[in-house]
């Protein structure tokens, strides 16, 4: 429990650093956007039901590019295997057309803590029964991901953006004190609140 608590304290200590003031030019990318809020879904192994909750800080912005900086708390579960909560947190750059199609890339390194289940029988009773244990693993998540979307804000009001990633993660160490890569799925929503210049 104390390890969720810190994980989640250092996503609130990181949300404050710097927000520099930005300007708007050309008609690309905002720059009166300088921050962003996501909610998703987030699947491990891509068919596994997970939440994904974020903070982007726009870092530098051009007419079509961003240098994004992201926090992200992420939660999944795997049907009688395991469960994990991770922090996770990006640089990145978002290239943003005109009509609005982004493409963007992203370089992470994260923390996760899994909750395993482990199953096995017992052998000196009599029928022999399952028997299962839970066991927790702290492990470092260095990731890259590649997504596309659509951010509405280019023809319509909405400051929102949907976004699409596929995900590779390298988990150390694991249940089994090993790399374990996975290839995982975000897809989820992007909130971002235009400040209006004093």
């Amino acid at each position: 429990m104390k390890k969720i608590i810190v994980l989640i304290g250092i996503l609130i200590f990181t949300t404050h650093l710097g927000f520099a003031q930005t300007e708007s030019i050309g008609n690309g990318t905002s720059q009166n956007q300088k921050i962003g809020f996501s909610i998703g879904y987030y699947g491990y192994k891509i068919n596994n039901v997970g939440l994904q909750l974020g903070i982007e800080k726009y870092l530098a912005t051009t007419n079509n590019f961003q240098i994004i900086w992201s926090s992200y708390f992420q939660f999944y579960t795997q049907k009688e295997k395991q469960t994990a909560i991770a922090l996770n947190t990006r640089i990145g750059q978002r290239y943003n057309t005109n009509f609005g199609l982004i493409l963007e890339t992203h370089l992470g390194l994260g923390i996760q803590e899994t909750f395993y289940t482990i199953k096995g029988y017992d052998l000196t009773s009599n029928p022999i029964r399952e028997i299962s244990s839970k066991i927790n693993k702290t492990s470092a998540m260095p990731n890259i991901s590649l997504g596309i979307g659509y951010d509405f804000s280019k023809k319509t009001k909405l400051p929102l953006v949907y976004y699409l990633r596929t995900n590779i993660s390298w988990l150390y160490p694991d249940i089994n004190l090993v790399f374990n890569t996975t290839a995982n799925l975000e897809m989820g929503v992007i909130y971002k609140p235009i400040f209006k210049k004093k």
